[in-house]
């Protein structure tokens, strides 16, 4: 119940926090009024991840630098997704006390990665402007659509590794032992009641035996 607690506390403070990185990001004090007010209009920061990016323009013109100051807020925004998306891969950790110690920090990178990856496959430009012979270019994703992405990122890599387990498993089961009658061999191999209840047995369980299996 504690571990709930936690998680729900953990959540919210999440939100709170990416609440105030908006906002910390539209009055910084290297923010001019005209990219605060373009921001401001442009996106609803209770519904929407957001970051701007900005480049110089030079002779090669607005296209170009429209192009680099675009690719600077999706830098930007896709550093704000990954970090929202690793807190909550961290509060779903503590709901696995065994995997949260096993799991490496590498394998939590990398899902924060693709959840960003893919979160940022829906970002939308939401305004563009010139200013002081600069082009600056606003992004923004469905705030809703890190946790969701998340949830299922992580759901999939713990079917990876059942799956992954299941066939070391069978690969195990299949090796003749000395002693071992046939039937002993194969028997789990038959019984569709075995891998019924196997599918239906919990999957994260103490134990001191662990095979590392990445996505």
């Amino acid at each position: 119940m504690k571990k709930k607690i936690f998680i729900l506390c953990l959540t919210a403070s999440m939100i709170f926090a990416q609440g105030c990185t908006n906002i910390k990001s539209m009055t910084s004090s290297s923010t001019s009024a005209t990219t605060q007010e373009n921001i401001a209009s442009a996106v609803d920061v209770n519904e929407e991840i957001f970051a701007s990016g900005d480049a110089r323009i030079e002779e090669s013109g607005k296209g170009v630098a429209k192009m680099r100051a675009k690719q600077a807020a999706r830098e930007e925004l896709k550093k704000k997704v990954f970090k929202e998306s690793e807190t909550i891969l961290k509060a779903y950790l503590l709901e696995i006390n065994f995997y949260s110690k096993k799991i490496s920090d590498q394998v939590l990178k990398d899902l924060g990665e693709y959840v960003a990856e893919g979160v940022l496959f829906g970002a939308q430009e939401k305004t563009s402007w010139s200013e002081n012979n600069k082009m600056f270019v606003v992004l923004s994703v469905d705030k809703n659509q890190v946790p969701l992405k998340t949830k299922e990122t992580f759901i999939g890599h713990i079917d990876s590794i059942q799956s992954k387990l299941k066939e070391v498993r069978q690969k195990i089961q299949s090796i003749p032992v000395e002693g071992e009658s046939p039937s002993q061999n194969t028997s789990f191999e038959n019984s569709d009641e075995e891998i019924m209840l196997e599918e239906k047995a919990p999957l994260l369980e103490d134990s001191n035996e662990f095979i590392d299996v990445q996505l």
